[in-house]
């Protein structure tokens, strides 16, 4: 014996649950193959509005990206944030000749852990933006973790430097990437008093 699908119209066996050809369920007069169910559209906006949820979880507990402790442009170079404390100098004499020295003091408060190719230039002004004199040496030459100012930009002269104000600049490859300047207090040189 055989039955007949009333969806489709098509001939089953007197047994059969389901229309082979449409999938009508002849015991409830619901379609469940796979292909109604996602005819429906209830059970794929679901998948995808767990899909959306589980998503926004994962962004939000895997933070924002910025978790890195130094500065990054975009070109991948990290900074170095100092705060200059003092310009200092002294005077010497040596055979017969009188020596003038000025130097930086700085708290180093955040440097690359490879500071490999970072240059300090260090260079000294008189109050007409003249510059008197400069020095550059290789940041893993003059930091040290310290919680004091490090003392760098030892610069000496036969003449007298009639200073002003400082300008250190951080470069890495040929290229200024941080730049820090402070006023001298002129009354911390006794040469210049």
């Amino acid at each position: 014996m055989s039955k007949t699908c009333p969806k489709c119209g098509k001939t089953a066996a007197d047994d059969a649950k389901f229309c082979m050809d449409c999938g009508y369920s002849f015991n409830d007069g619901n379609s469940k193959s796979s292909s109604s169910i996602f005819s429906n559209g209830k059970i794929f906006l679901a998948l995808i509005a767990i899909i959306l949820v589980f998503g926004g979880l994962f962004i939000l507990t895997s933070g924002n990206g910025n978790n890195h402790v130094a500065t990054d442009t975009d070109d991948g170079v990290e900074h170095v944030d100092l705060t200059i404390t003092d310009v200092l100098g002294y005077d010497s004499d040596y055979d017969n000749k009188t020596s003038y020295t000025v130097y930086t003091e700085a708290l180093f408060l955040d440097v690359p852990s490879d500071m490999k190719g970072y240059v300090v230039k260090t260079s000294y002004y008189d109050k007409n933006n003249t510059l008197l004199g400069q020095e550059s040496e290789k940041l893993s030459y003059i930091y040290y973790d310290s919680d004091y100012s490090i003392s760098f930009g030892d610069y000496t002269s036969y003449k007298k430097l009639n200073l002003d104000h400082v300008n250190v600049e951080i470069i890495k490859s040929g290229k200024t990437i941080d730049n820090f300047t402070a006023k001298v207090d002129r009354n911390k040189i006794d040469y210049l008093n």
